[in-house]
């Protein structure tokens, strides 16, 4: 999560700094406008693929997580059903 969290403010930066340097930029305006929507698309890319990936690796560890825990009710189940035939 730390990852996902620092390459978010990376991508924070970066959009923020471009905005900046395009605002600054001698250009005329029609060609800064065009810039600027260049920009903001890319950054909406980025964006995408982050919450992506980040909801990728999320489902995977879920899906492991269950399974564990799957795993871990039945080793208990059959311990305890195994304690229930001896005392009977």
């Amino acid at each position: 999560m730390n990852n996902a969290k620092a390459l978010t403010g990376i991508i924070a930066a970066a959009a923020v700094g471009a905005a900046v340097g395009i605002a600054y930029a001698p250009d005329k305006g029609s060609k800064t406008r065009k810039k600027i929507r260049r920009k903001a698309e890319d950054l909406s890319e980025s964006v995408k693929d982050v919450a992506l990936n980040t909801k990728d690796k999320t489902v995977a560890k879920a899906s492991t997580l269950i399974d564990q825990g799957k795993k871990t009710v039945d080793t208990l189940v059959d311990k305890v059903s195994g304690k229930v035939v001896k005392a009977a």
